[in-house]
């Protein structure tokens, strides 16, 4: 059900000006710094571990002329 609202909310929400430089990586999504980041020539994908419970995987790809955000996220039975 997440995942459809997630998509649902992406469908509905319009591209804004700061995802759509191209020239430019989009900037980590969360407040703290990443775990991980890896970069590809039209992606960039955003690593956090134990965010309540859960690694979170913010991953930014190049579409329709502007960065689109997709989210993943997997339980983790190592947090506190």
């Amino acid at each position: 059900m997440k995942y459809l609202l997630l998509l649902l909310a992406l469908i509905l929400i319009n591209c804004d000006t700061d995802n759509c430089d191209l020239s430019e990586y989009p900037s980590s999504p969360l407040s703290e710094p990443p775990y991980a980041v890896q970069y590809g020539d039209d992606w960039v994908e955003y690593t956090y571990v134990c965010v309540d419970g859960y690694n979170v995987i913010w991953k930014y790809r190049m579409e329709g002329g502007c960065w689109e955000a997709y989210r993943d996220t997997q339980y983790n039975a190592l947090c506190d």
